[in-house]
């Protein structure tokens, strides 16, 4: 079964919780009473969330998906499909699955790429493409034109985000293969930088947690997620703790599910946390293996150990998307994913 990708060099890591015990109710929650009683009982994902469609991808000679490195809706609700680890595309699908087009292409020139990894939308409907190696961020306008690129002028990260202001943020998570290896010593680096629209950083922080380095493990997953008020949560997927930080860098709190349990390296068994992800109802998102947790954005830990096998790509007002890839018929070709949205009942 093909994946978001995940780079890993050597798999050495546990991380799970069931964190099935529920809180009371926080006195700084933004939910009410009622909304936080039924987060609380919630056993499965249909006592919270209701499944509002199931979408296969089509698959045509020119949108045969091997991986998403990255998804959105854009302005006109259609799915924007990024694959910057094997087939280095980007695809056009209407919300009902038909493809569209290609978005740009690859190449080296004007709205051209390389390595698209990762995708934002603008407030103003723009679509940003991260291409990694071309260390450049390319500006499409809601009609699919290219726009504009902003070339980096210093080391390059692997997600973007845009908040509410049309600030840039670009997050790195992922810890350099030479220190995985033994070749290189451990160094603390800065997970988020804020870009000016001249691709030059003017502020860096989130420094990565010196935990993430006891793993034997090399994980290229997105990490941040936005709100509405602009604040940033970060996660690094290694090590199980959201830190919420303002717009300008400053830390506001951290965060965890109080009953899960980090354990010690151990070889062959391995694990990736997923998230976090807003919803505009002020949760967050985070996937643990097959498990979910939700929390406020105040950092009061609402529900855990919600089963859920299907990985979180995307979320969109106060709905989440996951990817579904299904084995392939006799003699017939790979089948591009199925994308299933569910929508929050509170």
């Amino acid at each position: 079964m093909r994946h978001r990708g995940c780079l890993v060099s050597i798999a050495l890591v546990l991380l799970f919780s069931w964190g099935c015990s529920r809180q009371p109710k926080a006195p700084n929650s933004p939910l009410s009473s009622s909304e936080l009683k039924a987060l609380s009982s919630a056993r499965k994902i249909e006592d919270i969330f209701s499944k509002t469609a199931e979408t296969q991808l089509e698959l045509t000679e020119n949108s045969a998906i091997s991986t998403i490195s990255d998804f959105v809706r854009d302005s006109k609700g259609n799915f924007i499909v990024a694959d910057g680890l094997r087939m280095n595309n980007v695809w056009i699908f209407s919300s009902d699955g038909h493809f569209i087009q290609n978005l740009g292409r690859q190449g080296q020139g004007p709205g051209e790429y390389s390595t698209p990894v990762s995708l934002e939308v603008s407030p103003e409907g723009d679509i940003l493409v991260d291409d990694y190696l071309g260390s450049r961020l390319i500006f499409y306008d809601h009609n699919y034109q290219y726009k504009k690129q902003i070339i980096s002028k210093g080391k390059w990260y692997h997600f973007v985000h845009v908040n509410h202001k049309n600030e840039i943020f670009m997050y790195e998570g992922m810890v350099p293969a030479s220190v995985v290896m033994g070749l290189q010593k451990p160094w603390i680096f800065d997970t988020i930088k804020k870009l000016n629209n001249n691709g030059e950083t003017i502020l860096s922080f989130a420094p990565i947690p010196e935990e993430v380095f006891k793993f034997f493990f090399s994980c290229g997953t997105d990490g941040i997620a936005i709100d509405k008020d602009d604040f940033i949560y970060e996660m690094n997927p290694l090590f199980y703790r959201i830190r919420k930080y303002t717009s300008g860098g400053q830390l506001v709190k951290s965060f965890v599910n109080p009953h899960f349990q980090q354990l010690e390296p151990r070889e062959g068994r391995q694990g990736v946390l997923n998230g976090p992800y807003y919803l505009e109802k002020s949760l967050l998102l985070v996937q643990l293996q097959n498990h979910l947790d939700i929390f406020d954005t105040e950092g009061n830990f609402l529900a855990g150990g919600i089963p859920l096998s299907l990985n979180i790509i995307y979320s969109d007002g106060n709905s989440f998307y996951v990817e579904k890839w299904e084995e392939p018929q006799s003699g017939e070709p790979f089948p591009n994913p199925v994308i299933i949205s569910y929508k929050l009942n509170l």
